[in-house]
C-alpha cells in the first residue's frame, strides 16, 4: 500500500511540474587553426546548420541564407601539453548571415562577407587533446553587438557555453587546417524574445 501511495505521489509531482524549456543553440561544424607557440592566436571557421532539429536562440532563415561563425584572436596563454591542455583568452566570435557567396574553406573571406548579426567576445577557452587525434574545447561567450543583438534581452546576452568536439583525423580535417571542430554555442537558459525589440517590430509593421 505504501509503495502504491509513493508511486501516486511521484506521478502527481510529475503532473504538477510544467514542461521542460525547449533547448536552443547554434550548432556548427568547421575547421580550426591552432597555434603551437605561446601568444599566437587560434582561429576557426564554422558552418552553422541546426538541421531543423534543435531551435536556434534567434530565428534563422536557412532556406534563403547561409550562416557562419568565425572565431578570431584567441590568444594562447598557457600550454600544458597533451592531457593537460591549453588556456586561451581574448578573442572574438561573430555570426554572419549571407545570401551571396557560399562559404569555402579554401577562401576564408567567404566566411565573413555577410552581415554580422551577432558579435561577441570570449571570456576564456580551454582546449585539451584526450588522445593523439581526439579532444575537446570549452569556453564562455558574451554577445556584445551585431544587427540582431536587440532580439536577445540584456540578461540573456552573457555567459553562453561554447563547446567543441575536436578531431585532427585527415578524414574530417580540410587541407591547410589543423582540426575539425564540431560543437555548439548555447545560452544559459532558452532565449525569450526581447520585449522591447518585439514591440518595436510590432509598431513598425503597423505604421
Amino acid at each position: 500500500m505504501k509503495k502504491s501511495l509513493l508511486i501516486l505521489a511521484l506521478a502527481g509531482m510529475v503532473a504538477i511540474a510544467g514542461p521542460a524549456a525547449a533547448q536552443q543553440w547554434f550548432d556548427f561544424n568547421g575547421q580550426a587553426l591552432v597555434p603551437s607557440v605561446i601568444n599566437d592566436d587560434l582561429s576557426a571557421f564554422l558552418l552553422v546548420n541546426n538541421d531543423g532539429v534543435i531551435a536556434t536562440p534567434i530565428p534563422l532563415d536557412f532556406d534563403n541564407f547561409e550562416y557562419t561563425l568565425v572565431v578570431e584572436g584567441l590568444n594562447l596563454d598557457a600550454d600544458g601539453g597533451s592531457g593537460v591542455g591549453q588556456s586561451y583568452s581574448g578573442g572574438t566570435i561573430t555570426l554572419y548571415e549571407d545570401d551571396q557567396t557560399a562559404a569555402d574553406f579554401t577562401s576564408t573571406p567567404t566566411f565573413t562577407d555577410g552581415t554580422a548579426i551577432l558579435s561577441g567576445t570570449f571570456q576564456s577557452l580551454n582546449r585539451r587533446m584526450l588522445t593523439s587525434t581526439l579532444g575537446n574545447a570549452t569556453g564562455a561567450v558574451d554577445w556584445t553587438g551585431g544587427t540582431r543583438l536587440a532580439e536577445i534581452a540584456p540578461e540573456d546576452q552573457t555567459d553562453w557555453t561554447f563547446v567543441v568536439s575536436i578531431s585532427n583525423r585527415s578524414t574530417v580535417t580540410e587541407p591547410g587546417y589543423d582540426e575539425n571542430w564540431n560543437g555548439k554555442v548555447e545560452p544559459v537558459e532558452p532565449v525569450v524574445p526581447n520585449e522591447d525589440s518585439s514591440m518595436s517590430e510590432l509598431k513598425s509593421r503597423h505604421q
